[in-house]
């Protein structure tokens, strides 16, 4: 008995309707592979320009923090000449105003109305400064005071 192998190893042949459909399963997998590798370019597109994005935005703050020190250094100068400049005449206002009290014999509290100052304790701060003659410790508590003549 002898059996016929020839057939057995054989592929039948595809119709070619279904080779077709094949062919567009295949198709449409390559279309579909091709659109997924555009949208995961795109993505690696995005991601680059959103850390650049990232990156500029940190130099440009670095870049404003250097300027708001220097700035920053420059009012506080531009505060400590004011200090200076403005030392004197606040001594003067505190003389000033140790005259009006003594010399005119004015109360306390009337020279703090005369000069309208903000109360009778600034007041005797300002007198007791002109007394002490220029005291720096006393000079800030006059600075606040004299800010509203």
């Amino acid at each position: 008995m002898t059996e016929d192998t020839r057939g057995a190893g054989r592929r039948r042949r595809r119709s070619t309707k279904i080779s077709e459909r094949l062919e567009a399963a295949r198709r449409r997998n390559l279309d579909q592979l091709a659109e997924q590798r555009r949208r995961e370019q795109e993505v690696e597109g995005a991601l680059a320009e959103f850390v650049e994005a990232g990156e500029d935005i940190a130099a440009a703050e670095r870049t404003a923090e250097e300027k708001i020190i220097v700035l920053q250094r420059k009012i506080d100068g531009v505060r400590a000449d004011l200090r200076t400049v403005t030392a004197a005449s606040h001594d003067r206002q505190a003389q000033a105003a140790l005259r009006i009290h003594e010399v005119g014999g004015r109360t306390v509290e009337q020279v703090s109305d005369l000069l309208e100052i903000g109360s009778v304790k600034e007041t005797r701060r300002i007198l007791a400064a002109a007394r002490a003659g220029h005291d720096p410790a006393v000079e800030a508590q006059f600075v606040s005071a004299s800010a509203q003549f």
